[in-house]
């Protein structure tokens, strides 16, 4: 359940839709704390301060209409230009750059601001009443104008001019390619510090002696879903292993695809297995429909070397942009060479061996960073030459021999091709 909570979350911060939506709420509560104010403590208290001003029914139906009108006109406008940067990103660095700028908080904020403020007015307009009603009505109406829920309209108005102002500088500076890759950076440090994968219970020392196993894995969890693995839940997973006194294996790990059928865990000799207990194991497991980079740091690797890609290929020929994804990709290697990858085993709080996952190596990253990145930079003298500079400033930078040795592998490979070239 925790993998599907976690899943939720990012999605739901990923919706452009969210913050919007609370302010919106946030609006509506507003709008009636104001008006019943008005309607309870009166007006008079206003009429002591000099920046507020009386206004008739008339000219507060004219301000509320203006405003709303030119809240809605702007947040359809403020629509369409983040749609545009959108599009410009997903064309120029990535598709799978869009969740970045859907969870831009600027964007979200600014649309939400001009939607509140049109709500909130229209909700105080249609309080607004004047005293003169036919005699043919039958009906008393008193003259009813909610001075201090049209202040705050005035407030509102002014929040979304400077918001306004605001959103001309974000959009651009956000599709700007040195922000995309700042943010990129920002995640793939956060990703890891919590050293990929999350830790399942309690990391077994390295230099410990591996218990060994009182029976073999006999017992395979199957998928009943295809889709990507986008976490492992470890609280359910240890406490199922505890429970039924046994050792879990995991097959996959986060950012794999997944086929139905396929198998994903392994369980030692139980005294009774059935369905009932893979279906258990199956809840460990958030299955989706796309990667996410809440358990799975290779796909924040993979973005940056997505855009450097695409900087290569002859139809853009940016390598400056390739330069710059290098730079945070070496950055990225200088921070995994002063970190200790986890060990595979994970053990409870009683010292038992009860999880052993996927195995990540040092190898696994330079393939992921710099491999992968390597057939697009031979064909670039530039990006080549750069490249190799970079690669042996980490080496310089970096105490760690075995992730220096893997380094020197793609810098021989393209100091041979600029030989050859030459």
């Amino acid at each position: 359940m925790k993998a599907y909570l976690q899943q939720l979350l990012y999605r739901i911060k990923g919706s452009y839709w969210f913050i919007p939506s609370l302010m919106v709420l946030s609006a509506i509560v507003l709008s009636q704390v104001t008006i019943w104010i008005d309607r309870t403590v009166g007006n008079a208290w206003l009429q002591q301060y000099w920046f507020t001003s009386m206004n008739q029914p008339d000219g507060a139906r004219a301000l509320l209409a203006t405003v709303a009108g030119s809240m809605i006109t702007v947040a359809g406008v403020t629509f369409s230009l983040t749609i545009l940067a959108v599009s410009h990103a997903t064309s120029h660095f990535g598709p799978r750059l869009l969740d970045n700028f859907m969870r831009d908080r600027g964007n979200q904020i600014t649309l939400g601001t001009f939607v509140a403020t049109f709500l909130y007015c229209l909700l105080v307009l249609r309080v607004v009443r004047g005293g003169a009603v036919p005699e043919s009505w039958e009906l008393s109406v008193e003259a009813f104008v909610p001075q201090l829920s049209l202040f705050v309209s005035l407030v509102l108005t002014i929040a979304s001019v400077g918001e306004l102002i605001y959103f001309i500088h974000h959009v651009p500076d956000s599709i700007h390619i040195s922000t995309v890759l700042r943010r990129l950076a920002i995640d793939m440090s956060e990703k890891f510090d919590e050293l990929y994968p999350e830790t399942l219970g309690q990391a077994l020392d390295e230099e410990q002696e591996v218990p060994s196993l009182s029976s073999d894995f006999l017992h395979t969890v199957r998928s009943d879903v295809t889709g990507y693995l986008q976490g492992i839940d470890d609280d359910e997973l240890i406490q199922f292993a505890k429970e039924q006194s046994a050792v879990v294996r995991l097959i996959k790990r986060p950012g794999d695809f997944v086929r139905r059928s396929e198998i994903i865990a392994e369980v030692t000799r139980m005294a009774k297995w059935d369905e009932e207990h893979a279906k258990t194991v199956r809840h460990g497991f958030a299955i989706g429909y796309s990667r996410t980079p809440t358990q799975d740091v290779f796909f924040i690797l993979n973005e940056f070397v997505e855009v450097a890609t695409r900087a290569l290929s002859p139809g853009v020929n940016d390598p400056f942009t390739a330069m710059q994804c290098i730079d945070w990709l070496s950055d990225g290697l200088v921070q995994l060479s002063q970190r200790k990858l986890p060990t595979r085993y994970r053990m409870d709080e009683h010292d038992e061996l009860r999880i052993i996952t996927t195995k990540v190596t040092r190898a696994d990253f330079v393939q992921s960073m710099l491999w992968q990145l390597v057939p697009y930079v031979r064909n670039d003298r530039n990006a080549s030459i750069y490249f190799i500079e970079s690669m042996k400033r980490v080496i310089e930078i970096s105490n760690c021999k075995p992730l220096n040795e893997l380094i020197q592998e793609p810098i021989r490979d393209l100091e041979k091709a600029l030989e050859d070239e030459n």
